[in-house]
């Protein structure tokens, strides 16, 4: 019995595959990893955002909701899907990105291009303005909006809040419910960390179902007490959402700030080179935002051995490998 009730409107294909990574584990010698392929939830080609647009968009018809508007990076997964979300649902999407690295026709923008999304991007000093200075930006094209006859909908960046972190609760449930039938003795999950809304899903999902598996963040863009902090808020807020009898304390967050590099967006030598590992070893692509980012930190931690070759690892593979083309230039040299 699933231990979130409720609604959801159905955007993607579940469970994903969680399959074992066997070249990987050998070239790093050791631990034994998995995968869980989120990049294959089948949403404008695939991510980690599909899990929690299903929980916030649930019963958005019937509201008579027409425009849905959110914010991110110029390069956004979650704008992204978002997007194609709305399509699926009849929908028009407004989009306030924050000027990244890349900013032309190329990747989530060349698909978003495609999808006829309202695109504005807004110059700013630093990424972070996409969860400070967007939602008010955003408010007010709501009301600007409404005041045209459109009902939108205002949806946080990332769906860094409470409904949209209950997707990665449910997910817990699905990962559980995999190792479980592959008879996996797992003992962590490694993912990267940028709203914290996927980490505190799983955190608080693991807990609640009371399994053992230690969540381990690496984070891309925030340094680590505010990182964990993150986490902390949105699992016990997402917990009284849910009517979950858990608190969750910053000392059962596990977060790495050391891999985010010269800033958000902008791949290190290594996010490049697990890239190409991963693809050159398993014929996955990883993307340069997140994943790579979370892989490089992964690989780091095996070599300084704080995995060992003894552990069991879930990997998270979150999506964004549109954001590839986007950065061929910084990958192909």
């Amino acid at each position: 019995m699933s231990i979130v009730k409720l609604p959801r409107v159905s955007l993607g294909h579940w469970p994903t595959p969680l399959h074992e990574l066997p070249h990987l584990s050998a070239t790093l010698g050791g631990p034994r990893i998995f995968v869980k392929r989120d990049d294959l939830t089948g949403l404008a080609l695939g991510g980690n955002k599909c899990r929690k647009l299903e929980y916030v968009l649930a019963g958005a018809r019937q509201k008579g909701v027409d425009t849905l508007i959110t914010s991110g990076s110029s390069q956004s997964n979650h704008a992204l899907q978002t997007a194609a979300a709305a399509r699926k649902l009849g929908m028009e999407t407004y989009l306030l990105l924050v000027k990244g690295v890349h900013v032309e026709t190329q990747g989530n923008l060349l698909l978003q291009n495609i999808l006829n999304s309202t695109v504005n991007i807004v110059e700013v000093a630093d990424p972070k303005e996409m969860f400070t200075t967007m939602p008010r930006k955003m408010d007010e094209l709501a009301d600007e909006l409404r005041s045209k006859g459109r009902t939108p909908l205002v949806i946080p960046a990332g769906g860094e809040y409470p409904l949209g972190t209950v997707g990665w609760v449910e997910a817990a449930e699905e990962i559980g419910q995999q190792l479980k039938d592959q008879q996996i003795d797992a003992q962590y999950v490694v993912l990267a960390h940028s709203g914290g809304g996927t980490q505190a899903g799983l955190v608080l999902g693991f807990k609640q179902l009371k399994l053992p598996l230690d969540v381990v963040g690496i984070s891309t863009m925030y340094e680590k007490s505010a990182a964990i902090g993150e986490v902390v808020t949105l699992a016990n807020d997402t917990a009284r959402l849910l009517g979950f009898d858990q608190t969750i304390t910053p000392d059962e967050v596990t977060l790495y700030d050391d891999y985010i590099g010269q800033g958000y967006g902008i791949p290190t030598e290594e996010c490049i080179e697990a890239i190409r590992l991963v693809a050159q070893t398993e014929g996955i692509f990883l993307d340069p935002v997140y994943t790579a980012k979370a892989m490089a930190g992964f690989i780091d931690l095996i070599r300084k051995s704080q995995f060992t070759s003894k552990d069991t690892i879930i990997f998270i593979h979150t999506g964004g490998v549109p954001a590839l083309f986007a950065y061929h230039e910084e990958i192909a040299r």
